[in-house]
């Protein structure tokens, strides 16, 4: 008997508990100002460069020369936005690039968005790049961080078309007794903000 009226009373407290204890309101409308915003990155532009693949055979040994501009371009396929639906999305695309050099001499990086019929859009972009130490020694490294370009919204819009990119090294006047490479690594982070 005492344990039912044991349990009795504990169901009684619990009622008046459960009654009287704090709940807060739910607003249902708050999804609405829910947002998505993850960051995507992807690999951009790779190239490696070693000047000895360009100094002719032929050439006597420190002599200054210029590597034809043409030899040093490049286009590649590259969709930036994708589409309507992804620019109306994306924040900012921010260009990070990293340039290991052992030449001892400094370049500039270039590109350029283009459309598919080879069209530029928007702005030429560039780099400058370090000289390096020497052949064997360790790379001069050049970083855009913790300066990135930064294509936000608008920019992106005007590039609502680009499919390539014209990528070029632009090099000084060279001598044919430098030696060592150029690494050009770099990412693209694609932030995303997507409301519910």
């Amino acid at each position: 008997m005492k344990k039912k009226q044991s349990f009795i009373l504990f169901f009684l407290v619990g009622i008046v508990m459960v009654s009287v204890s704090c709940i807060k309101d739910v607003d249902f409308e708050q999804v609405e100002d829910i947002a998505i915003t993850p960051v995507f990155e992807l690999d951009f532009i790779y190239s490696h460069f070693d000047i000895e693949d360009y100094i002719d055979e032929d050439l006597i040994p420190d002599t200054d020369f210029t590597i034809l501009p043409e030899q040093l371009r490049d286009t590649v396929n590259y969709d930036l936005v994708g589409s309507d639906f992804a620019i109306e999305y994306i924040d900012r695309v921010e260009l990070v690039f990293e340039m290991r050099n052992t030449i001892e001499s400094g370049f500039r990086l270039q590109f350029q968005f283009l459309t598919d019929n080879d069209e530029p859009l928007g702005v030429l972009y560039f780099i400058e790049v370090l000289p390096g130490s020497g052949e064997d020694s360790e790379p001069v490294t050049s970083f855009s961080s913790p300066n990135p370009i930064v294509l936000d919204n608008p920019t992106i819009q005007q590039l609502a078309n680009a499919q390539k990119i014209a990528v070029e090294l632009v090099t000084p006047t060279i001598n044919s007794s430098l030696r060592g490479v150029l690494d050009v690594r770099s990412k693209a982070a694609y932030y995303i903000n997507y409301s519910l």
